[in-house]
């Protein structure tokens, strides 16, 4: 017998190998076209949607969980909340539900009624239909512990060193979150102007130089302001602090710094960026008795008159302490005759 030629060898290899893939490619393009030809039903529970945190406080704000379920198929379902392996709260309870969206609200509280403690929680879904089973969770958590803050200063730019702002805000929040920066007239409601909401990140200053203007863009008679710092969470817990602060658009200084009573006192005034008075420009000085302190105390700064008051102008202002009161006790009234600007200057110790 004659042997084969090595070409017809070759031809012989060659048809194999290419039969070989064909056949590979046959089955790659069954286990792919499989699903098509026979797909897998979804499952009886196609959506499962939930708050991720919640502050059952009753302050009107995210006060109650929602819970979301679409149904594809009509199905039993149990849908319990579960720490620590023990149901705390059965918010369905082998309930038969139709196809569709199904939405459940929590309130936080557990079987008895009461407000649950704040921590973590699982929201067990468990659904049945015929032979089919659908059991998953998700974790919620109950938050309603108010934002720390950490510092919260307000300083007064006629009592304080010159810069820009009549008053200056600096606040931090210990846990972050948001913060909303308002001025208020004492007794108001309705903020004359604001800052925010905006970023607290934790530990982190933020800031705001207010300069006495208002909402509307025009510059806010001269006085005491409440200025009101809301701190906010993500749960929605709030947490208000407030300070007082002096809106004067004049700053002042007098010699000798530590007067005693019946001491002659020279005055020097400013602007809060740091740029004297001119000159000639008219002023009213008066001694007021110091009942707060802007910034410090919640209470209105001046109290009554003290002595008869002096019309005098900037450049030769001279004032006289009263007798038989600590000057400690006072605050020096500096103002312009038009009343724009109002400076506090505190003899003797600083307030």
């Amino acid at each position: 017998m004659t042997p084969p030629r090595r070409w017809e060898r070759d031809r012989v290899v060659k048809t194999g190998v290419l039969g070989a893939m064909l056949a590979l490619f046959g089955l790659a393009l069954f286990i792919f076209v499989l699903p098509f030809a026979f797909p897998t039903p979804p499952p009886i529970i196609t959506r499962f949607q939930s708050t991720v945190v919640f502050s059952p406080n009753e302050d009107g704000r995210r006060d109650v969980a929602r819970i979301n379920l679409r149904v594809y198929e009509p199905s039993d379902v149990d849908l319990e909340i579960v720490r620590d392996g023990e149901t705390v709260a059965t918010l369905l309870a082998d309930e038969p539900l139709p196809p569709g969206w199904r939405s459940v609200a929590w309130d936080g509280r557990d079987d008895a009624g009461s407000v649950l403690p704040d921590g973590e929680y699982s929201i067990r879904l468990r659904a049945r239909s015929g032979d089919k089973r659908f059991n998953t969770s998700r974790s919620i958590t109950i938050d309603t512990a108010a934002p720390v803050a950490g510092v919260f200063r307000v300083e007064s730019a006629t009592l304080a060193a010159p810069g820009a702002g009549e008053c200056r805000v600096t606040i931090t929040s210990r846990d972050g979150g948001s913060v909303l920066l308002e001025a208020l007239r004492p007794g108001g409601t309705a903020p004359v102007a604001h800052r925010g909401p905006r970023p607290a990140p934790a530990g982190k200053p933020v800031r705001w130089a207010w300069r006495g203007v208002g909402n509307g863009g025009d510059p806010v008679a001269p006085g005491l302001y409440i200025v009101r710092a809301t701190l906010g969470d993500v749960p929605g817990n709030r947490t208000v602090l407030e300070r007082t602060c002096w809106v004067g658009r004049m700053a002042g200084a007098i010699t000798p710094p530590d007067p005693r009573p019946r001491t002659i006192l020279g005055v020097s005034l400013r602007d809060t960026r740091g740029a004297p008075v001119p000159g000639g420009t008219p002023i009213t000085l008066q001694f007021r008795r110091r009942t707060g302190v802007p910034g410090r105390t919640a209470t209105p700064p001046l109290g009554d008159p003290v002595g008869a008051p002096v019309a005098t102008t900037a450049g030769s202002a001279r004032i006289t302490t009263p007798a038989g009161i600590r000057p400690d006790a006072l605050w020096l009234v500096a103002g312009t005759a038009d009343g724009t600007a109002i400076a506090l200057i505190a003899p003797g110790a600083a307030p």
